[in-house]
């Protein structure tokens, strides 16, 4: 898979060369025409040779082709602008939610799990107890279970502990 990253470093890259060649392209251009307009008009200032008005001159006369690389030119500019964005842009990390085996745990035991999980920044032990209705040794195996299982871990705060999921 192609990052976005390496995306816009290779569309700049391409948006630069394009741009060169169009740039390379503009100059031919507007070389032949003033080739054109010189042998139309003749040189200014030898004797003989008409004055060359604007009118006259091809070179001022030309057609829309001259305007074609420099909107070309725009739309590659645009382009690029797009590259340099993609590989400037930060990109975001995906947080997936893990998912726990639950299937050897007891009603108790997944009813503490999915209260601990509901608070992201972890529940006091002490909290535990009173939501569950239950003693403190009995929560304290119920934990050490869970602990056991790999599914939380206690943290010490104070005269408490905290629970988080893991």
């Amino acid at each position: 898979m192609l990052n976005p990253k390496r995306l816009g470093i290779m569309i700049v890259i391409a948006s630069i060369v394009v741009l060169g060649l169009l740039l390379s392209l503009k100059i031919q251009m507007d070389g032949q025409l003033l080739n054109a307009c010189t042998e139309a008009c003749g040189t200014q200032g030898q004797e003989g040779s008409a004055a060359c008005t604007m009118e006259a001159c091809p070179y001022h006369q030309s057609s829309g082709m001259v305007w074609i690389p420099i909107i070309a030119s725009l739309f590659v500019a645009a382009v690029a602008g797009i590259g340099v964005y993609l590989a400037f842009a930060k990109t975001e990390k995906v947080i997936e939610e893990k998912e726990y085996d639950l299937s050897k745990l007891n009603h108790e035991e997944k009813h503490a799990f999915l209260l601990i999980k509901e608070e992201k920044e972890g529940v006091y032990q002490s909290d535990l107890i009173q939501k569950l209705n239950l003693s403190k040794v009995q929560v304290t195996r119920l934990l050490d279970k869970l602990e056991q299982h790999g599914l939380i871990e206690r943290k010490r705060r104070g005269m408490t502990n905290i629970l988080l999921v893991k």
